[in-house]
């Protein structure tokens, strides 16, 4: 199962990147990353891969006292388009 995590940093100081840092590079993540980037302003985004939701909180609760996450499951935009087609025609149906 594929998951979008978006983080921001809580109260950003030069102790806590310097604390997350060094448990970061420390981590066995329980989740496989397909992509993670940094964004120049704080914080970043990863799609992680995942057997189920509780691989998800053990990945990201050791950073928690740091960061604020967005999870959320994500599926490729051709398996997303038919859903969303389905979707929008059940809603027209309904008066």
């Amino acid at each position: 199962m594929l998951f979008g995590i978006v983080d921001k940093e809580r109260h950003p100081s030069e102790e806590s990147q310097k604390r997350s840092l060094q448990l970061f590079t420390n981590w066995q993540p329980p989740v496989e990353f397909k992509g993670h980037w940094a964004f120049a302003t704080g914080g970043g985004m990863a799609i992680v891969e995942a057997e189920n939701s509780a691989a998800m909180v053990e990945a990201v609760t050791p950073f928690t006292p740091f960061f604020d996450f967005r999870v959320e499951p994500v599926v490729n935009v051709e398996e997303a388009v038919p859903i969303f087609t389905k979707t929008t025609g059940w809603r027209d149906s309904v008066a």
